[in-house]
Formats: structure tokens, C-alpha cells, sequence
């Protein structure tokens, strides 16, 4: 199934091509992909529980959607892409699980997205397990 193993992955990029790309990769490898391509579209489609996002920090991030993020009682795995110099600064300052620097390697993406969403998609697992048990 490649390594995205049917996990949930929203990308928020408002370049249309970008998104495009994005998308064809990772349903490659194996994840399922949701798409926003601005501030209010993310918001909506966090309600559908992604594993992780992968925000491209111009035109989608926004301090709307920060709140939203970390009002969730389960926050999926957070990965800003950017091209701007003060990425890591802003990844720090938004509680990012990891950031990737504009240009970027694919495979360089693609495993930090492995290694992020791994431990989430078994502990949500686990969860929902536990609570079947207990209905």
C-alpha cells in the first residue's frame, strides 16, 4: 500500500499546481488526501479528522486556523512548508510537529510525513479500539 498505509492527509496550499503535485504524490504512496486552498476551506476539513496537515505557511495559515488546531481534542500532526526565511522560527512559535523549506526534496517530505503520522494513525487506533470495548 506504500508508505502512507490509507492515512489521512490534508494539504492546505493555496498554489493550485502545488496542490496538485502534492496530491498525485501522496495518493501515490499511499495516503488519503484532503484539499484546502485557503483559511476557511481548512478549517472546514478538519472536521474529517486527517492524520496531518502540511500547511504551506502564504495564503492558508492564519491565526483562525491556529485557534481551530489547537482546540481539536486530538491534533493531527502539523507540517509547515514554506519558502520563508523565518520557517523554523514560525514552527517553533506555532507548535509545528515539523517543517520542510521550500524548495524540498520529495522524499524528504514524504518521510517526515511517514514518521509523523505512524505513531498518530496506531494511537488513534488504539483508541477507538478501547472505546469499542467499553460500548
Amino acid at each position: 500500500m506504500g508508505m502512507g498505509e490509507g492515512r489521512l492527509v490534508l494539504i492546505a496550499e493555496d498554489d493550485a499546481a502545488q496542490r496538485e503535485i502534492l496530491e498525485e504524490v501522496l495518493v501515490d504512496e499511499g495516503y488519503r488526501v484532503l484539499l484546502a486552498q485557503s483559511p476557511e476551506e481548512l478549517v472546514a476539513r478538519l472536521a474529517q479528522g486527517p492524520d496531518a496537515v502540511l500547511m504551506d505557511l502564504v495564503g492558508v495559515m492564519s491565526p483562525r486556523v491556529m485557534r481551530t488546531l489547537a482546540a481539536l481534542p486530538t491534533r493531527p500532526a502539523l507540517m509547515l512548508v514554506s519558502g520563508d526565511n523565518s520557517l523554523p522560527q514560525v514552527a517553533a512559535r506555532l507548535h509545528a510537529d515539523a517543517f520542510v523549506r521550500k524548495p524540498y526534496e520529495l522524499a524528504t517530505l514524504l518521510t517526515l510525513l511517514a514518521s509523523l503520522t505512524q505513531p498518530r494513525a496506531q494511537a488513534k487506533e488504539m483508541l477507538v479500539r478501547a472505546v469499542q470495548a467499553h460500548v
